[in-house]
């Protein structure tokens, strides 16, 4: 892995658009399942008809998009699998301490997965999903986080350096962690909190651009969500959208993709649990 310096403060992170591009909904699909609840993290495949996520009772799911020209307008579910810990037991059986808490999922070219857990925060890597955890030291910030504040997204830049970001930030901001060579995490920096939107999800594209979903609770009545773009070596940060108040579900999940028309941005709403909420799948296309 090569190593990005980073140097990014609330300083230097002053809004900036270095870009002119914005983000067109392609569509929106409202999907119902009684086979799980809370989808968090997810991954498409490279050419958009496959996903891998993972959800918030520590669950792996993979399905197939299916689709009528660009847009999803039926899911089918393909595997769904306990995610299985360090000893070999399910997570999901050990909801004490919200051990199963699965919200950010990275998955390598090589097939290696990261996944993020909150209330107990911590990271565990997988030699391929639905195999065995493995242990990954935590930095000690990962305890100055609020309950459910804690580790949200994960992504793998296109060198292979493993990221992961908190839903709140402390007080310097939004850490930057960063898995080292020797497998301990650092701390590159620090991304600010605007408006008081939270980081739920993240991803790169091929070029090393990093695109955050965030998003915050207005009055405690409506979601509303916006898509971030930064690079990590220079002070580029922008908003490429925002949503209307209550226009969405609970968007957490991100994965970046190309087509043959371009970048491709596909999201996930976390239903909460509800039945009345539909796991949501949102899609964009990034316009000049």
């Amino acid at each position: 892995m090569r190593h990005h310096v980073v140097a990014l403060t609330l300083a230097l992170m002053a809004p900036l658009s270095a870009w002119s591009e914005s983000l067109e909904l392609i569509g929106r699909f409202g999907w119902q399942s009684e086979s799980f609840v809370g989808v968090s993290g997810i991954e498409v495949s490279a050419d958009g008809r496959e996903f891998i996520s993972v959800a918030d009772r520590g669950w792996w799911l993979e399905g197939q998009f299916i689709r009528e020209g660009e847009k999803i307008t039926g899911v089918q579910i393909r595997r769904l699998e306990a995610i299985i810990g360090q000893d070999g037991l399910p997570v999901a059986a050990r909801r004490v301490g919200d051990w199963s808490d699965a919200e950010g999922l990275a998955i390598a070219p090589d097939g290696t997965a990261w996944v993020t857990f909150e209330r107990w925060a911590h990271v565990w890597w997988f030699e391929k999903p639905y195999s065995r955890a493995n242990w990954v030291k935590d930095h000690p910030t990962f305890y100055d986080h609020a309950d459910n504040w804690q580790l949200e997204a994960a992504a793998i830049h296109p060198d292979g350096t493993v990221y992961v970001f908190s839903e709140k930030p402390l007080i310097e901001g939004f850490p930057i962690y960063r898995l080292g060579e020797d497998r301990l995490w650092t701390i590159d920096g620090y991304l600010p909190e605007r408006d008081v939107f939270a980081i739920v999800g993240a991803d790169f594209d091929a070029d090393g651009t990093l695109y955050l979903l965030e998003r915050k609770l207005v009055v405690g009545l409506w979601w509303q969500s916006r898509i971030r773009r930064v690079r990590l070596t220079e002070d580029v940060d922008d908003t490429l959208w925002t949503s209307e108040r209550g226009e969405y579900g609970n968007l957490e999940g991100i994965s970046v993709w190309r087509d043959d028309k371009g970048l491709r941005l596909t999201l996930v709403a976390d239903n909460n649990g509800g039945e009345s909420e539909p796991t949501e799948f949102v899609e964009f296309r990034l316009t000049d």
